[in-house]
């Protein structure tokens, strides 16, 4: 609550960040409080998110992007704890742009919307769980490793990295590599309208992962899972005037190489929709499917219908949300039906 308090005292003093030493160098900072009234959990106070990142050179065109994060009261194994999400440097080279170092790998459109971006308060579970290194310790979705993007003519970029396959800020367990491609397309402007597609795969050698934070329902010798994970991403977005369509399907399999350790594949998927309302107010809405192991029927395989809006005090960067999340599962529901308010706020 210390924590919490803290924040409050940095929104209400509207701090704006500015340059660290050169102005080359960008630095930024934004919070994120959040009020959660669900069913089966009760009533709670979040710091959600408290974000430091910046950018600049480093040697030639080389150029670096750190980003830090804390959080609490989110009832979460990752609260209070300072961690670094991404510490990188980037290059553009001939051959296309080089990234080294901590960062997310190229799979999953909507995990590269940001959070202060997002028309709905929570990003889907099919993107929590089942791009490669979500829901896995505190690596917050992020590797270590190297890609390679580059153009594809006007409209195609790709993308191709191999990571350790351990996780960011996670210790290295021998897992990995874990290898990811990116093929995606975006059409040109025309006037208020953009067409957008894409696929993703990833394929990674495990020794010893914990994967129960990916797979609820899961047996316990997921916790040090052995084999290897792949997995497979297809999402197209188009916008047109007001509003804004998404659709993502991710699905994956983890093949078990131990004995009595059952293989297991995942699949869900998301629709989205979004329309801006007026320059101060917009409205989402979105359906979702998760189901952990298509073998089976229980509670684990869950739909969500969330329904939102937002309205912006002055532009993204002072915002509050609210949202109200509907969940059903497959057999025995139970209530957990879910309340969130977030208040947003760049300083």
């Amino acid at each position: 609550m210390r924590h919490l308090l803290l924040a409050f005292a940095f929104l209400a003093g509207g701090m704006v960040s500015g340059s660290l030493g050169a102005a080359t160098h960008h630095w930024q900072s934004y919070a994120q409080v959040r009020y959660t009234s669900s069913d089966d959990r009760g009533d709670y106070l979040s710091l959600r998110r408290l974000k430091l990142f910046g950018q600049g050179p480093v040697s030639g065109d080389w150029t670096y992007f750190l980003q830090f994060l804390y959080k609490d009261g989110n009832r979460s194994l990752t609260d209070d704890r300072i961690v670094m999400q991404e510490a990188n440097v980037s290059n553009p080279m001939e051959f296309g742009r080089l990234t080294l170092g901590q960062f997310k790998p190229p799979f999953g459109m909507e995990r590269f919307t940001s959070d202060y971006l997002l028309p709905l308060i929570d990003r889907s579970q099919p993107t929590d769980r089942l791009i490669p290194n979500g829901n896995l310790g505190i690596s917050f979705a992020r590797a270590r490793g190297a890609q390679i993007e580059r153009k594809i003519g006007n409209a195609a970029r790709c993308a191709m990295g191999v990571f350790d396959g351990n996780g960011a800020n996670e210790p290295f367990e021998g897992n990995g590599p874990l290898v990811v491609g990116r093929l995606l397309y975006e059409s040109a402007a025309k006037r208020s309208s953009r067409f957008h597609c894409e696929v993703a795969v990833s394929w990674r050698k495990d020794h010893s992962i914990d994967f129960l934070g990916q797979l609820p329902g899961a047996p316990p010798s997921y916790a040090h899972f052995s084999g290897k994970d792949i997995r497979q991403d297809i999402a197209v977005a188009y916008d047109t005037g007001n509003n804004a369509f998404r659709a993502e399907y991710i699905a994956a399999q983890y093949n078990s190489d131990r004995y009595g350790v059952p293989s297991i594949d995942a699949r869900g998927y998301y629709l989205q929709w979004a329309r801006a309302i007026s320059e101060s107010w917009s409205a989402a809405v979105r359906y979702e499917t998760m189901d952990p192991n298509i073998s089976v029927t229980n509670a684990q395989d869950v739909s969500w219908l969330t329904v939102g809006a937002t309205y912006c005090i002055d532009s993204y960067r002072h915002r509050i949300q609210a949202n109200y999340v509907f969940k059903s599962e497959s057999v025995s529901e139970f209530d957990n039906d879910a309340f969130l308010v977030q208040y947003q706020r760049f300083f």
